[in-house]
């Protein structure tokens, strides 16, 4: 097809002939400039609807990877039940504070499962195959690790080591750590616990 046909669109018959008329070639040339041009205000405009939408799509936040205070891994457990609710506690901030890494439950589970020693070890390993939900789902694994191993001290309830508890040889310091852990643990109003104390 002739390029000057083509450029003005029209659809009549192939001319292999040189354009020799200058009043034809510079109408040709003129159509030619104005395709260009209307090309060129096309670009400019698909350019600045690119750039207003830069300009107004929400800038991504800085990544919880420079937000985040660097954490140690939480400490190793071994199915003692006074270090059941840190240990799990230090788990979930763990997990809160590195999302990029932790974001699927079944990494999270992992994770404990790698931190269990001892008895705690046993426990999950005995039920980390047959019970496919405790390697899916944190809650859940946690929940059981509770369930295990989390029992008041002596097997009595917070109520009750509350009502016991006796400064004896403790410094002032470790009976009120004591003290306050309780009191924490048992929900209890300030007039129930200063009615304790």
């Amino acid at each position: 097809m002739d390029p000057a046909t083509s450029a003005s669109g029209g659809t009549t018959s192939q001319n292999t002939s040189p354009i020799t008329d200058p009043a034809e070639l510079r109408d040709i040339i003129v159509r030619q400039g104005a395709i260009i041009r209307s090309y060129q205000d096309q670009v400019e405009a698909l350019q600045d609807r690119l750039r207003s939408a830069n300009l107004a799509a929400p800038r991504d936040p800085p990544t919880a990877r420079s937000e985040s205070p660097r954490l140690a891994l939480p400490d190793k457990f071994d199915g003692s039940a006074d270090r059941c609710r840190g240990f799990l506690r230090q788990c979930e901030v763990f997990f809160a504070h590195q999302p990029w890494m932790y974001r699927e439950e079944e990494t999270q589970c992992a994770l404990v499962m790698s931190l269990l020693t001892s008895r705690a070890l046993e426990w999950a390993s005995a039920v980390w195959e047959a019970n496919p939900q405790i390697r899916s789902s944190f809650v859940y694994f946690s929940g059981m690790i509770r369930e295990v191993f989390e029992y008041p001290a002596g097997g009595k309830d917070i109520s009750l080591q509350l009502m016991e508890l006796r400064q004896g040889s403790d410094t002032a310091v470790d009976y009120t750590i004591k003290f306050r852990t309780l009191a924490a643990q048992s929900g209890w109003n300030d007039v129930s616990l200063w009615a304790v104390l």
